[in-house]
């Protein structure tokens, strides 16, 4: 049986391919769904398609890096091929979320320590008028919501890409929302559980030059398994933290090593 983020992204994907319009931003022709909602289990943010061969290095790198609230691209490069080609001037991205995430996330916490029925919670990514660039944010702002005892994240983006950042950005966002239901058990003694993240997409889109290697993952999905996030395997935020890093950085990707990716 497959995992509900593994359902959701064959879902999308299939519906991309066999039904998405068309239309070329930037040049660049695409296969897209306006207004898409998206939701996954926080438990359970791995992508697990083995077809897809994301980069499971890079995925806990990129949550720590967000976490840290760095923006340089010499610390998030060597997981990444390719990011370095987003820098304007190869030293700072513009667009990095954990700039804008870590001068925000107290509020969020306070926020929701002082009301838990809070609606305020929210963090804004988005660069009002942004200038020329190779980093526009995807991201416009999350939100955190707290029902029925469980913390629930809304990620709304202007733009998502099915093939190249959703399966991370679920991720990311699950990781940012455990690393606030940790600060909140720590800071305030409030403990949560983790609900759904969904992700609403003002283009979810896939880039032609995905179009054949979507088509086979459609053919050939095999799922792998990932032991669910417990929040209690941690001492508190930084655990966390430290805990991506070293996941990152561990030799050579095995079976443990996907089971223990949080």
């Amino acid at each position: 049986m497959y995992s509900v983020i593994n359902k959701t992204w064959l879902d999308v994907v299939k519906t991309l391919v066999n039904q998405g319009g068309e239309s070329s931003p930037r040049g660049m022709k695409i296969k897209e769904v306006l207004h898409c909602q998206t939701c996954a289990d926080m438990h359970n943010p791995v992508l697990s398609i083995k077809s897809r061969k994301l980069g499971y290095k890079f995925m806990p790198a990129e949550a720590a890096w967000i976490l840290s609230g760095d923006d340089r691209v010499k610390t998030i490069e060597p997981y990444s091929k390719s990011i370095a080609r987003f820098s304007d001037d190869g030293k700072k991205f513009f667009g990095a979320y954990g700039t804008k995430i870590k001068e925000q996330i107290n509020y969020v916490v306070d926020k929701i320590a002082k009301d838990l029925d809070t609606r305020q919670a929210v963090i804004n990514i988005w660069r009002e008028s942004p200038h020329e660039t190779n980093d526009v944010p995807c991201t416009i702002s999350a939100q955190w919501i707290v029902r029925d005892n469980k913390i629930c994240c809304i990620d709304t983006m202007r733009s998502s890409d099915i093939w190249l950042g959703w399966p991370y950005d679920i991720f990311n966002f699950s990781m940012i929302s455990t690393f606030i239901a940790l600060k909140l058990r720590e800071e305030y003694g409030i403990k949560l559980d983790l609900g759904w993240i969904a992700l609403n997409a003002g283009s979810q889109h896939l880039y032609e030059n995905n179009w054949a290697a979507a088509r086979v993952c459609l053919s050939d999905n095999e799922q792998f398994e990932v032991e669910p996030l417990d929040l209690d395997e941690f001492d508190g935020p930084y655990d966390l933290l430290n805990h991506l890093w070293n996941v990152a950085n561990r030799k050579p990707i095995t079976k443990k090593f996907l089971k223990e990716l949080y």
